[in-house]
């Protein structure tokens, strides 16, 4: 059998029929879209709703960029202020090294001043010297003028008491000098002194560069040892001398005013820490040991002690 046949017989088969209700199961199953309904009115809408996006956007760049110039700004600034510090920083230890010349040169010039009132001081004691050094001529030619007139006839028994009233000035002329020689003496230990941390020296010949000759080193009154103030300061020793040193090498950097810095035992003269020069009574004053220092107690003073002045710092 060929197509051809086989198509001729389907086409002579009888037609089917379509069963009962199927009409109907078809039009059950058949869903329809719903109708249509007709569009409702458009709401109104606020038209920034759509660019709040943008806008937002947009202010958070402006202010990124606010922020950005602020802060270039402030470096700008601190930039300015690096440089001026860093410039300020490089002159530093030049403004130091000037402070330090300035300060150096004040307490130079304050040391001139000083030494200017020492000098003028020394050069004082070396006219009221020169003219002490007369003294002895001037009374050993009055003792003759006086001798001549107790030799003449009209002499009468003053002549004593003349000769005394020479001996008595003769004597108050050495106990002078004697009290010029302790300044000259405590003058030479300040200028040593700072020289040297405000410390005493150990010996009086330790100043030497000080002192201008041995003289002022030998007691006037002190005839033994006259002969040794005709040395100088290299055959000069320490024993020669007529003052009592009494101050510790070692002393502390606080200053007792009060405190005995040398004597003489012929006048009594004492040469103390504040560089003046005291000549007392051996029976009205004497000496006291107080914490290795000594000072001048006063017989009717038994609060000495309590009373003494503190140290200067």
């Amino acid at each position: 059998m060929n197509d051809k046949t086989m198509e001729e017989v389907l086409f002579k088969a009888p037609r089917p029929h379509a069963p009962a209700g199927l009409l109907k199961e078809l039009q059950a199953e058949i869903a329809l879209p719903p109708a249509k309904q007709a569009p409702k009115a458009r709401e109104w809408r606020n038209p920034l709703r759509r660019w709040f996006p943008a806008l937002a956007f947009g202010v958070l760049m402006l202010s990124c960029a606010l922020m950005i110039a602020v802060q270039a700004s402030w470096s700008t600034n601190l930039k300015v202020q690096n440089d001026t510090l860093r410039a300020t920083t490089a002159d530093l230890p030049k403004l130091r090294e000037q402070h330090a010349a300035l300060e150096n040169a004040q307490a130079n010039h304050e040391e001139l001043v000083q030494l200017r009132k020492d000098n003028e001081e020394m050069h004082s004691l070396q006219v009221e010297v020169a003219q002490l050094r007369n003294l002895p001529a001037r009374i050993e030619q009055l003792q003759s003028e006086n001798k001549r007139l107790a030799a003449a006839p009209t002499a009468n028994a003053n002549a004593s008491n003349g000769a005394s009233f020479f001996a008595d000035a003769q004597a108050e002329a050495e106990r002078v000098q004697c009290v010029k020689n302790l300044k000259q003496i405590g003058l030479a230990m300040r200028v040593w002194m700072g020289d040297n941390n405000d410390r005493y020296p150990a010996s009086i010949l330790l100043a030497s560069n000080e002192l201008s000759t041995t003289k002022v080193l030998v007691c006037p009154s002190d005839k033994a040892r006259l002969p040794y103030a005709m040395l100088g300061f290299g055959k000069f020793q320490e024993d020669m001398t007529s003052y009592k040193f009494t101050v510790k090498p070692d002393e502390e950097d606080d200053f007792y005013p009060e405190c005995i810095v040398a004597r003489c035992p012929i006048h009594h003269n004492y040469l103390m820490a504040d560089g003046s020069v005291q000549s007392v009574n051996p029976e009205k004053y004497h000496e006291v040991n107080i914490d290795g220092r000594w000072y001048l107690k006063p017989v009717n003073d038994p609060n000495f002690n309590e009373r003494l002045a503190a140290p200067i710092k």
